[in-house]
């Protein structure tokens, strides 16, 4: 029932190509009834060959060649109509499933790598669009090949059963290699997912693998994925060039039986020498319907497959989704957590995390290390799910808030924000398509980013490179702040966003933030505390729990571990 449901999704793609469909399918009708008429006309050319009827020789070539032409001509516009379809219905695919990829909770990822889903992503929407077509020319194939076979029944009777029961043969060992070929496909595409999984890290990774000298050892590791891969994929092929060798041999025995068959016809004034002729020229294409029907039975299977593969990505079941509400709301920037219990896997990161931040106060968080300061920006951008307690904001339960309600007022600006490969501009407006250029001017001012934009050549129509790549680490920094005030998000999180940027550029970077602090809701993720002491409070994280949240000052004096990160820092 469920691979019904799937089907039905799929093939709503096609709902409107009805015309294309249908034109498509007329085309092909007289492409099978050409292939048809083709052998017979041929026959008659062989006929008059035969005797040497020369009027009828040029008569019927001329035939062949006028319908030759013609069906050339209509399997070129088919081949047009199919493209057509093909492509349009990849592409409504792909924009589907990539929306259902970005419901996928993070933990998917987490475990399963990027260059997994982008391989599925990449491979088998144009497996099921490719279906269309691919099934198209078989079954075109089987039909002419039916009406070969046919006409070699008209023929003769006794031929005609003999390249039946050769056919059934055929058949026979063609399902018993696509049920092997099932099999293998489904382990291979699981290798090849691995493969792309541990080869996009390498590419995303890049500037880290120079730095850190990994060049030699991951190029090894993905190198000896990769021969794994190649070497099951040989195997596979082994397996079939066998199949295909016993399959020729048994097609020379074919016409070797056959020869004898039709002598022993001949002998018994059966058949006679101009029928021999045309039944081996065409005694291959005989057979094709059989092969045809297992070529259909292989690409059912394939799409099955995809099918399967696909809808693991959106059905949620074995990939869990997010989940949201249906509320929307405007946030005025007030947080709470509840008894917030969190794991990732088996790893308890928060056991019972509680606390309450008003709207437009400036928080910083503190912690050591592994604590789950991250951990809880993640839950508030609901990248992840908790396991226990609740989350609110203005008293409203994050579960119950509208997906766009919830990520358009929530901005977060991490230690290397991520920079689109397109201009300073584009990067501001995409998140908000209708600001005018004086109001991303005005917001650049708030963030101390206009006065660079304005040194550059192009200005904000300067193009970034991959990743910000011509952007100084404060300059990104200073970026995203910008891109959060034109989302008009009310709540503003840095993680650690200061923490690598040298004294001068974190001092841009507080002052950007001071402009903005009494109209936003600000939480800070600081590894120096330096940069969180005139937050209006600190918060701090020990064991995934909050053991204080006060100002500095109070701090100091009452809390024995933000006293002892203090002084640490004091010391340095």
């Amino acid at each position: 029932m469920k691979k019904i449901n799937y089907y039905k999704k799929i093939f709503n793609y096609f709902k409107d190509k009805k015309f294309q469909i249908g034109l498509y399918f007329l085309l092909s009708l007289f492409i099978v009834v050409i292939n048809t008429i083709i052998p017979a006309l041929s026959a008659k050319s062989l006929e008059a060959i035969t005797n040497v009827q020369l009027t009828n020789i040029i008569k019927y070539s001329l035939i062949i060649f006028l319908i030759e032409v013609f069906q050339r001509f209509i399997s070129f516009k088919n081949n047009d109509i199919s493209s057509k379809i093909q492509d349009d219905v990849e592409i409504k695919i792909k924009e589907d499933v990539s929306k259902e990829l970005f419901k996928l909770e993070m933990k998917n990822f987490d475990r399963e790598g990027t260059g997994f889903f982008a391989e599925r992503i990449n491979t088998e929407p144009r497996t099921l669009a490719s279906i269309f077509q691919r099934l198209r020319f078989t079954i075109t194939d089987i039909f002419t090949s039916l009406g070969i076979m046919i006409y070699i029944f008209y023929i003769n009777v006794f031929l005609g059963l003999y390249f039946f029961i050769i056919s059934l043969i055929i058949l026979y060992f063609d399902i018993k290699r696509t049920k092997r070929w099932e099999k293998e496909q489904k382990e291979y595409y699981a290798m090849n997912e691995r493969y792309s999984s541990d080869f996009g890290e390498l590419i995303r990774g890049i500037k880290d693998i120079k730095v850190l000298n990994l060049k030699n050892y991951l190029i090894k590791r993905t190198t000896k994925k990769q021969k794994e891969l190649i070497k099951y994929n040989y195997e596979i092929q082994k397996k079939d060039r066998i199949f295909y060798f016993i399959e020729d041999l048994f097609y020379n025995l074919k016409d070797l039986t056959l020869i004898i068959f039709c002598i022993v016809l001949i002998k018994s004034s059966l058949l006679n020498g101009a029928n021999l002729l045309i039944i081996y020229m065409y005694r291959n294409r005989a057979t094709g319907f059989i092969s045809g029907v297992s070529y259909v039975y292989r690409d059912l299977k394939d799409f099955n497959l995809s099918i399967e593969r696909l809808y693991e990505l959106i059905d949620g079941i074995k990939y869990s989704k997010e989940k949201f509400g249906q509320k929307e709301k405007n946030f005025n920037g007030s947080i709470e957590f509840q008894d917030v219990h969190f794991k990732y896997d088996d790893n308890e990161v928060l056991k019972g995390l509680s606390f309450k931040i008003n709207p437009h106060e400036t928080i910083g968080i503190v912690g050591a290390s592994g604590v789950g300061k991250s951990t809880i920006f993640n839950l508030i951008n609901k990248l992840y799910s908790i396991n226990e307690g609740h989350i609110y904001f203005d008293g409203v339960d994050i579960d119950e808030i509208k997906e766009e309600s919830l990520r358009k007022n929530i901005s977060t600006i991490t230690q290397n924000p991520y920079i689109f490969n397109t201009s300073i501009k584009e990067n501001l407006k995409m998140v908000n398509p209708q600001i005018t250029d004086k109001e991303i001017i005005a917001k650049s001012k708030l963030c101390l980013l206009d006065d660079y934009v304005n040194s550059l050549k192009d200005k904000y129509d300067t193009k970034l490179g991959e990743n910000g790549v011509i952007l100084s680490g404060g300059l990104k920094q200073r970026l995203a702040i910008a891109r959060a005030l034109i989302k008009e998000s009310k709540i503003i999180l840095l993680d650690e966003a200061t923490s690598s940027l040298d004294n001068e550029t974190q001092d841009y970077i507080h002052s950007s933030i001071k402009k903005i602090r009494k109209d936003y809701t600000i939480l800070i993720i600081a590894h120096r505390l330096s940069t969180v002491i005139d937050c209006d409070k600190i918060m701090v994280i020990s064991d995934g729990k909050v053991v204080g949240f006060d100002t500095h000052e109070n701090l100091v004096k009452n809390n024995r571990i933000y006293r002892k990160l203090y002084k640490k820092e004091l010391v340095k």
